[in-house]
């Protein structure tokens, strides 16, 4: 079998997969920056119920940062991988690497995420 084929066949480019990839990153930064799904986010994955303006401020501004920088190969190697090889041509949307990309974010802030 090709690089880029899948076990049908179908041709999946890395360029494509990677486009798929930081368009889910990019939807869930997006959504983080509205502060009712950021507050819901933090709630769920921090613990946490209340966040002060400034600090809301300043994690949105990362979210920007973030949604509009480059994907990191490195840390999505595994995800490009898995899609590569993998017969379905859709991201996850819950994959944990998108989760741990949020959370750096978040530590800069001195949140911890909940062990669940």
């Amino acid at each position: 079998m090709e690089k880029g084929q899948t076990a049908q066949g179908t041709n999946i480019s890395i360029e494509d997969i990677i486009t798929d990839i930081r368009k889910e990153r990019d939807s869930l930064a997006t959504n983080l920056i509205n502060d009712s799904f950021l507050l819901a986010f933090v709630e769920e994955h921090f613990d946490t119920f209340f966040l002060g303006s400034v600090k809301l401020e300043f994690i949105k501004r990362d979210l920007k940062e973030l949604r509009n920088s480059s994907l990191d190969l490195a840390h999505y190697s595994t995800l490009i991988r898995q899609q590569r090889d993998s017969s379905k041509n859709e991201v996850v949307k819950e994959h944990p690497l998108f989760l741990q990309e949020m959370f750096v974010i978040f530590k800069k802030y001195n949140l911890e995420p909940v062990k669940k």
